[in-house]
C-alpha cells in the first residue's frame, strides 16, 4: 500500500508534471524552432515534415540528393540548400526512431509512419491516393503549420 503522505504526493506530483513537459517538448509535429525557408521549399511540393520524422545524421543525405528527390528535381541554390540542412540537423532526431533502413531514408517507409498509415497505404495501393506524402488527401489540416497525430 502507498502511503500518502504529503511528501510522497509531491513527488508524484513533481514526476506527473515532469512527464507531461517531456511529453509537450517532444511532440515531432513541433520543431523546437521555425524556419522560413524550409517551411517554403520543403512545403511547396508535400508537407514540410518536421525535421524529427528523421534522424539528424539522414538529413544531410537527403539534402545532398535535392536534383533526384524522390524522382523530382527539388534542386535549391547553395545558399538556401545550407540554411535548411542546417536547420534539418539541429532539429532532426537523435536516433533512428523515425528513419527507416532504405539506402535514402524515406519518412513514407519508416516503421513509424508504415505501422500508423496502414489505412493510407492501402488506398494508395488500390490508387485512390496518387503520393503517401500527400497528407491532405486524408489530413484535411495538413496545410496548417503543424500536424498534431
Amino acid at each position: 500500500m502507498i502511503s500518502s503522505s504529503p511528501a510522497r504526493r509531491l513527488v508524484l506530483l513533481f514526476a506527473v508534471t515532469l512527464s507531461l513537459f517531456a511529453t509537450a517538448r517532444d511532440n515531432v509535429w513541433e520543431p523546437g524552432e521555425d524556419n522560413a525557408a524550409w517551411r517554403a521549399e520543403c512545403g511547396a511540393c508535400h508537407i514540410a515534415f518536421p525535421p524529427a520524422l528523421l534522424s539528424a545524421s539522414d538529413w544531410p543525405e537527403i539534402m545532398s540528393r535535392l536534383d533526384q528527390h524522390f524522382g523530382t528535381d527539388a534542386s535549391l541554390d547553395a545558399r538556401k540548400r545550407q540554411e535548411i540542412s542546417d536547420y534539418l540537423k539541429r532539429n532532426g532526431a537523435s536516433n533512428r526512431l523515425f528513419g527507416s533502413s532504405e539506402e535514402l531514408p524515406r519518412i513514407t517507409s519508416s516503421d513509424w509512419f508504415v505501422n500508423k498509415h496502414r489505412g493510407a497505404i492501402r488506398l494508395w495501393q488500390k490508387g485512390q491516393i496518387k503520393i503517401l506524402s500527400d497528407c491532405a488527401a486524408c489530413h484535411k489540416d495538413s496545410d496548417r503549420e503543424t500536424m498534431n497525430e
